[in-house]
């Protein structure tokens, strides 16, 4: 198969590509082995507790281990309190990356978890990533933001 990018990001052209003996011609219209696909070195990481005096980040490392480049086409966070960056080039197969997400915990005073979802153009097109911890303000400050 002939894979041919297009200017739609993550959007390819896919071209069989015919193969000829004595027999005649045929054409692979499909194969598994010929596709991006995305693996996460974690996909739920703890950061464990934050005081939420300031933003909590983390990296999520991914490889590409299929053997066509790989697109993210969106990390996208679950409220307005998390926000995603993904890399805008395509990881090549054998390359790494990470989708680097920050946590605004304003407002927050309690376990949570927070979910970015990641959308590309591998087999498995959507992930679901999640950050979980605890933010543990301390009293006083607490106190001083009521009264």
């Amino acid at each position: 198969m002939i894979f041919t990018q297009t200017d739609l990001k993550g959007s390819y052209v896919i071209a069989p590509e015919p193969f000829v003996d004595e027999r005649g011609w045929f054409a692979r219209t499909y194969c598994k082995k010929e596709f991006a696909e995305i693996k996460f070195q974690n996909e739920r990481i703890d950061i464990g507790v934050i005081d939420g005096k300031s933003n909590a980040n983390v990296d999520f490392k991914f490889y590409n281990v299929g053997n066509i480049p790989l697109t993210i086409i969106e990390a996208r966070g679950n409220c307005h309190c998390v926000q995603a960056k993904a890399p805008e080039k395509a990881i090549e197969p054998g390359d790494s990356s990470v989708i680097s997400v920050s946590f605004d915990p304003a407002g927050v005073s309690t376990d949570f978890q927070r979910t970015v979802m990641v959308r590309s153009n591998a087999t498995r097109d959507s992930v679901e990533l999640y950050m979980t911890g605890d933010v543990k303000r301390d009293p006083k400050e607490v106190i001083k933001k009521i009264h």
